[in-house]
């Protein structure tokens, strides 16, 4: 068997005095490394670099930018790691204007608040002038002098109450399509109950129905216009069923024309 080779403990020693002072460099490279992130740490956080250099507000339209800042609770001191988006947005969202808020977080500094608004879906009319309701049954400041009604139904000879925000969110359920051929909706709680509403249609038709379930019974609605010749006056009756009453006048003109 071939011999092994002895390295003589003379020669071993600088290898192993070598070794242990490579370990102890990179060890104590390694601690320099952290003191200095760890001081760096503290005086970002200790200084203006850690606050909110920029705040930009998205998507309001009716809501002014300083209200939706100061439900935010956040300004320039505000320390950008201390933010929680989720309660910033719950905040903002107790706006009645306000549907949701989603917050951005842009390192290093700047922050994105990204709100969605309801839409408005009505006009009311109070004391000659037009105030503008959103799907929740919120309100917005009267329209300006000149300013007029445009793409949304009138609602007139309403009470500011339960009735009214649920005609709003019955509205925001409804097509669009049929919700643009609405002119008038009135309360008629004479023709059936506190709920019962009769709408005056752009085409000259009326529409009796229900405000709990407008959304649902108001689809029949097209399906039953489509089928009346052009001019045809009457009540499309939506509370129990869904049928076409015509009026008094053409009912007699329709029994003077079978005469001739």
């Amino acid at each position: 068997m071939p011999e092994k080779k002895v390295i003589p403990i003379e020669d071993r020693i600088p290898k192993l005095k070598q070794q242990r002072r490579q370990k102890a460099n990179r060890r104590f490279i390694f601690y320099i490394t952290v003191f200095f992130i760890l001081i760096l740490a503290v005086i970002y956080f200790e200084s203006p670099l850690s606050t909110i250099s920029k705040i930009t507000i998205e998507g309001n339209h009716y809501t002014p930018k300083q209200k939706v800042l100061k439900e935010s609770g956040l300004s320039t001191d505000s320390h950008y790691w201390d933010i929680e988006p989720d309660k910033v947005a719950a905040r903002i969202e107790k706006l009645p204007t306000v549907q949701s808020v989603d917050i951005q977080k842009v390192f290093p500094s700047n922050v994105t608040i990204k709100v969605k608004e309801f839409q408005r879906i009505a006009y009311l009319d109070k004391d000659g002038s037009y105030i503008p309701i959103l799907e929740n049954g919120s309100l917005l400041p009267r329209l300006g002098k000149g300013q007029l009604p445009i793409n949304a139904p009138l609602l007139i000879g309403w009470k500011q109450d339960e009735h009214l925000k649920n005609m709003a969110k019955q509205l925001s359920k409804s097509p669009q399509a049929i919700i643009h051929n609405i002119s008038e909706i009135h309360p008629a709680p004479k023709k059936g109950g506190d709920e019962t509403v009769m709408l005056y249609m752009n085409n000259g038709l009326k529409i009796l129905a229900n405000i709990s379930n407008f959304s649902e019974k108001i689809l029949a609605y097209p399906g039953i216009a489509e089928k009346l010749p052009k001019g045809t006056k009457g009540i499309v009756h939506l509370q129990v069923g869904a049928y076409f009453k015509p009026d008094q006048a053409q009912k007699k003109e329709g029994a003077g024309d079978e005469k001739k």
